[in-house]
């Protein structure tokens, strides 16, 4: 391999922009060293490209190409009746899985390997799949190269990163070179992702593939051509990095159901959420139709719960039905075509909401009587606590100059005030109390009930 073919490969890995000049001469020199090829069979120095991107179509090709998903589920898909909706109903890897065997039903596309890629073209433009549609010609053979040649045996892989345990603290060289500039010593850093640790642990299909690959739509160097030796190895050091705490993150996306846009220091929304009722009463309030707390309620049980009538009501339920099920079964709730939140949200962000979801929410019934709004609670009890936790901030009569009196919030709407006990106020630097005995946070908040009412 000369060096204008060694450069055609290095376009594939690190992309074509100024960017990615340095990862080019990185890799230049691990591919001066003869490290074997990752794929199935070799690849030449023209295709590695388009076998890599074939990768990253694989995972999620309207990210990658950069086009508006449809409008409507994949029609395969919702006849399986298997949850899914949206956007995920048309990726490739929905249906044939990360380890290419198949998924929700479908079977998988190892049969595929070594097919003539002209061939698989003609398939993803057959009436099942009807990408023609969507994709350029381009972007169909990318994908065909990948079915036929970037196909690699995860399970062997992910075997040998298990061999590899004992060696994988010697590895944190490399990382701290080629991923820690975006991913961060712990592999937390970046919000566009789950930490590195929690995916190579629990998804590990996922991680070669996205390791091997690079990420759909984003400037992340492809590995693929450093060799199965190298992926085994980046794979065990992977699963030594640390796990997202999960209080953390229940807390986080707490705040994100409180108000998402403040949270995350976004943008305020400036057309209603499609799924916000047009006669409601705040249906003119683009920015409020798209809180969570705005159609689900405070006590998550919406038009079940407190906002069964009034100002707030919208008709929608609520997510209490949700306490306890799979984290990875309500972030795809959340980027359905329903709440489109994948728009707006980064993965961590949908994460952490999705969290908050399934472990966070609180029995509001079992706390705050429904009739009176009373706070079943000791204020006498919850006294010390609030005059050392909260009146700092609040003040001991929970009188603050240019916010309405505290007493009258919390009374006025008592599952607002447990709610943002818990979990601290969006985009401000207020302690969430989640981890605190839980009958401490409720007298606080009892005590919070008993401040006066005017200054």
């Amino acid at each position: 391999m000369d060096y204008t073919d060694a450069h055609k490969v290095l376009n594939g890995i690190a992309g074509i922009s100024e960017k990615g000049e340095h990862m080019r001469w990185f890799a230049l020199a691990v591919m001066a060293a003869s490290i074997g090829s990752l794929v199935s069979g070799p690849a030449s120095a023209t295709d590695e490209d388009s076998i890599v991107r074939g990768g990253r179509l694989y995972d999620h090709w309207i990210r990658e190409a950069r086009i508006r998903a449809p409008s409507q589920t994949q029609p395969l898909v919702a006849s399986k009746r298997n949850g899914l909706s949206g956007a995920d109903t048309w990726r490739c890897v929905t249906c044939h899985g990360w380890d290419y065997k198949g998924n929700n039903g479908f079977i998988g596309i190892r049969n595929r390997q070594g097919s003539d890629p002209a061939a698989i073209v003609k398939v993803l433009k057959d009436g099942t799949h009807g990408y023609e549609a969507f994709l350029l010609e381009r972007d169909l053979l990318n994908l065909a190269n990948f079915v036929s040649t970037g196909q690699i045996d995860s399970q062997a892989v992910i075997e040998a990163s298990r061999r590899e345990k004992a060696a994988a603290a010697s590895y944190d060289k490399v990382f701290g070179t080629l991923c820690a500039n975006c991913h961060g010593q712990d592999g937390s850093q970046l919000r566009e992702v789950s930490p590195l640790g929690d995916s190579a642990r629990q998804r590990p299909f996922e991680a070669l593939h996205v390791l091997t690959n690079g990420h759909p739509g984003r400037e992340m160097p492809a590995l693929s051509v450093l060799g199965t030796d190298v992926a085994a190895k980046m794979m065990a050091y992977l699963q030594t990095l640390p796990t997202l705490n999960l209080a953390t993150s229940i807390a986080k996306g707490g705040r994100l159901y409180d108000d998402w846009q403040t949270e995350v220091g976004a943008q305020s929304q400036v057309l209603p959420h499609p799924a916000y009722p047009r006669n409601g009463f705040y249906a003119n309030d683009a920015s409020l139709t798209w809180r969570c707390s705005s159609c689900h309620g405070w006590d998550y049980q919406g038009n079940q719960g407190d906002y069964a009538k009034g100002r707030y009501a919208t008709g929608i339920k609520g997510i209490r039905a949700m306490a306890g099920v799979d984290p990875m079964r309500i972030g795809a709730v959340l980027r359905d075509a329903t709440h489109r939140f994948d728009v707006a949200l980064k993965q961590r962000d949908l994460q952490d909401l999705a969290n908050f979801v399934s472990a966070g929410q609180v029995d509001m019934e079992a706390v705050i009587d429904r009739k009176s709004g009373s706070v079943r609670g000791d204020a006498g009890r919850g006294g010390p606590y609030y005059r050392t936790i909260c009146a700092g901030c609040h003040h001991l009569d929970g009188q603050v100059s240019g916010s309405p009196p505290l007493g009258r919030v919390v009374r006025a709407n008592p599952w607002y005030g447990l709610h943002t006990i818990l979990n601290g106020h969006a985009a401000e630097e207020m302690p969430a109390l989640r981890e605190l005995d839980r009958q401490v946070v409720i007298d606080i908040l009892a005590h919070a009930q008993s401040l006066p009412d005017t200054r």
